[in-house]
């Protein structure tokens, strides 16, 4: 399985995701899921969960369109993020369709698509198997994929769009925490990206594992302080005359 998170707010961007692709007591693997190209007007982040077979033949296209000497489409050549998501999903329905005409959805990959081409606004999208694809909103901007219920309770009591890139990197942190305490499906490393609106490049890119100091400070902190707090919620009355 697989956990991925995209949040826009108004100061920019977070992208995380898990590495983890096969999962068991004893046996597990793990796979880099996030793809990121940053070059003169833009920058483009993409994560992906589902079919590893698809996404990693959607990720190795792309990277061959971006080399080619005058490729048909390619990063580089989409005018705006409409066209990036298309691109990328009719990269994915061709991988999935294995009767020229529909999908096979065991075969599909989803895709979050985010990031900024100068002079637009920046973009968080969601790709589905088929190529359609949905947009953030004001009341939800944030987007998920993979195993989503542990970690979404945290997302939709924090994210806003004034919510500052650094708080909402760490609230990505938090679902991924708690996720993982969950759901042995979903593992470190973590690929953490942070982008800053009009930057047109990354402003910090992180792998953490477990043990990586901020990662465990932070997961600490966040299960001492949950007790904290269970200890302080108002009790029942037949609780009180104990």
């Amino acid at each position: 399985m697989t956990y991925c998170i995209g949040i826009k707010t108004n100061e920019g961007l977070v992208l995380a995701s898990d590495s983890r692709t096969n999962a068991g007591l004893d046996n597990y693997s793990t796979h880099k899921k996030m793809l990121s190209y940053c070059v003169g007007d833009r920058c483009i982040v993409i994560l992906t969960s589902g079919n590893l077979s698809t996404s990693q033949f959607v990720y190795k296209t792309i990277r061959e369109d971006l080399e080619a000497t005058n490729p048909t489409t390619s990063l580089n050549t989409c005018k705006n993020f409409d066209e990036i998501a298309h691109y990328i999903g009719m990269l994915s329905w061709q991988r999935s369709n294995t009767d020229g005409v529909s999908v096979n959805t065991n075969l599909g990959s989803n895709f979050i698509l985010g990031g900024q081409i100068k002079g637009q606004e920046t973009e968080m999208m969601m790709i589905y198997p088929v190529g359609n694809y949905i947009r953030t909103s004001e009341i939800k901007p944030f987007l998920q994929l993979g195993e989503t219920k542990y970690g979404k309770p945290i997302l939709d009591r924090l994210i806003r769009n004034e919510l500052s890139i650094g708080d909402a990197a760490r609230c990505a942190l938090v679902s991924f925490d708690s996720t993982m305490k969950s759901d042995l499906t979903v593992g470190p490393p973590i690929d953490l990206i942070t982008y800053k609106a009009d930057s047109y490049e990354i402003s910090q890119e992180d792998q953490l594992q477990f043990k990586t100091p901020f990662f465990a400070d932070l997961s600490k902190k966040w299960s001492d302080g949950l007790l904290d707090l269970f200890g302080s919620l108002p009790k029942f009355d037949w609780k009180k005359k104990k």
